[in-house]
């Protein structure tokens, strides 16, 4: 008689590739996170400094005033950006120089 040979994995060792992906997994997965945090917070920044540099381009191109500068839309109209960027608006300068900056 042959000796039967068994094919295939047993319960056993199934359960130990399941415990160490398992590991693994906890340990990437909080990384990835915060790299993700991280490259959001960067695109946000850059954003916010290309409509700050488009606001600045269009106030030395409109004789130093800021009527057509004063708004995302109005940027976008004069090809000072290609498109709004999501999350960033002109706003009044807090400051009171009587500008406006991006945020």
């Amino acid at each position: 008689m042959k000796a039967k040979q068994n094919k295939g994995f047993t319960l056993t060792e199934i359960l130990i590739v399941l415990v160490i992906a398992g590991i693994l997994l906890a340990l990437i997965l909080p990384n990835s996170l915060k790299a993700v945090d991280r490259g959001n917070k960067v695109a946000n920044s850059s954003d916010i400094q290309s409509c700050s540099t488009a606001a600045l381009l269009c106030f030395s191109e409109n004789a130093n005033t800021w009527g057509p500068c004063d708004t995302m839309a109005e940027l976008v109209a004069g090809s000072y950006l290609k498109a709004a960027p999501a999350g960033v608006a002109v706003v009044a300068d807090p400051l009171g120089t009587g500008g406006y900056i991006c945020q």
